[in-house]
């Protein structure tokens, strides 16, 4: 894994979470790198406070004002920013910050680098409302981005379990990304290693490189429900995996981190 340069966390104003925000901010400190907020507003959030269905759903029966959603949004960014300084502060960490309007796939990609790691955020409500944010939010993943961690609530991972796949363009590139988050490399890496002897090969001879301590799954394929419980059974608290895992085409990578309680690095 190259040496990461930025950490850029990207949260929807609506979604701004304090936890997320932090876990961003160690996981730069442990990587030696600094931190970008994009802190993104969408337009259609503000186009659909204008809709007859927020008026359906606003909990005070008369709409959503969307002067009020404006102001607040704008208030979310202010703090969003605060909870950034106040935490890359705190760990000494360089930091940047900026609130991003118009179109969130195009800004996000403008933003995109090979040697960025990615943090998106989950999202979450405004003034009481489950906001209808694009789910694709969390689900954009950045053309020109090689690392991007989908975060929900909670710490950055330490002890990842990935997954070997046929499909991966460069399995070492897999291993490289979860043991650059090891932070303890005594413990063994669980790798669960789908389908190709080939793939096996390379798992052993990385592990003599690396000198790395590797718990190793051998699996023809996986679905969804067993590689939870392999996860879960595991103990691990992050899961790396490559785009191309067919696991996560279609829908599949809305399906994972609905029930992924944890942390999810795709590496391109």
């Amino acid at each position: 894994m190259n040496r990461i340069r930025r950490v850029i966390l990207a949260l929807d104003v609506a979604a701004r979470d304090a936890q997320s925000i932090a876990a961003a901010v160690e996981l730069a400190a442990r990587l030696g790198a600094e931190v970008q907020g994009l802190f993104l507003e969408d337009p259609r959030l503000l186009r659909w406070a204008r809709l007859p269905v927020a008026r359906q759903v606003s909990p005070w029966g008369g709409g959503v004002d969307p002067a009020r959603l404006e102001a607040q949004l704008q208030a979310l960014a202010a703090q969003a920013q605060a909870d950034l300084e106040q935490a890359a502060r705190r760990l000494g960490v360089a930091w940047q910050a900026q609130v991003l309007r118009g179109e969130l796939e195009r800004a996000l990609n403008e933003w995109a680098a090979q040697e960025d790691l990615w943090v998106i955020g989950t999202a979450g409500r405004v003034m009481g409302l489950a906001v209808p944010t694009p789910a694709a939010l969390r689900l954009v993943l950045p053309q020109g981005a090689r690392w991007v961690l989908l975060q929900p609530r909670g710490a950055p991972f330490r002890h990842p379990m990935v997954v070997l796949h046929p499909q991966a363009h460069n399995p070492e590139a897999l291993l490289e990304a979860a043991w650059a988050f090891m932070e303890n490399p005594s413990q063994p890496l669980t790798v669960v290693v789908l389908g190709e002897n080939s793939l096996a090969s390379t798992l052993q001879a990385w592990q003599v490189r690396r000198g790395a301590l590797v718990q190793p799954v051998h699996l023809r394929e996986v679905g969804l429900e067993q590689l939870l419980q392999i996860f879960t059974r595991t103990g691990c608290d992050g899961l790396v995996v490559g785009a191309s895992l067919p696991l996560l085409a279609g829908e599949g990578l809305e399906r994972l981190l609905a029930r992924l309680p944890a942390p999810l690095l795709v590496v391109r």
